[in-house]
């Protein structure tokens, strides 16, 4: 039985700001913060995770140039939270706001069926990108509970959608 779903915007607050600034698309970024010598990386797009970079990771300007740093802007992250929560919300209530990029929604009856859990997915993830920003995506998951949910949306990153039958659970997430 699919009873949740789970959004989990990819590098979020690092999409957030190459929505604002487009030479920032498609660049290996890294938002910090704050602009000092030696930092460290709060976000990082997708271009400088293939570069190695993570959360937590200790970054000396001088010896990355080729990395563009933004210092972190919370008010932008806040704003674009709130209008991904009224986009989401146009197609299923928001139940639990785990963080400031992650959600979770109770499907109802009807929207427990695959076929309709994974339209209604898709469907968010088309209103989040058409009403708030190309550059904000998002993997979801879809599950019997949060946790499974949760697991899912973790699957296929960035962009994904998994949905992951309860019964299915022990096998396809250790193989």
């Amino acid at each position: 039985m699919l009873r949740w779903l789970v959004l989990d915007l990819n590098s979020f607050f690092a999409s957030c700001e190459q929505q604002e600034d487009p030479d920032l698309r498609d660049r290996p970024l890294i938002v910090v913060p704050t602009m000092a010598e030696t930092t460290c990386a709060i976000a990082a797009s997708y271009p400088a995770k293939a570069l190695g970079i993570k959360t937590g990771t200790l970054v000396q300007r001088r010896l990355c140039p080729h990395l563009k740093l933004v210092q972190a802007n919370h008010k932008l992250y806040v704003g674009y939270h709130h209008r991904i929560l009224n986009a989401i919300d146009k197609h299923i209530p928001v139940e639990d706001v785990m963080s400031i990029d992650e959600v979770a929604c109770r499907l109802d009856k009807v929207q427990q069926q695959p076929v309709v859990a994974r339209k209604l997915a898709r469907d968010i993830k088309h209103e989040i990108q058409t009403q708030v920003g190309a550059c904000l995506t998002s993997s979801i998951g879809i599950s019997a509970n949060k946790l499974l949910a949760k697991l899912a949306s973790n699957m296929h990153k960035p962009d994904g959608l998994v949905i992951l039958p309860s019964k299915s659970f022990p096998a396809r997430y250790f193989t």
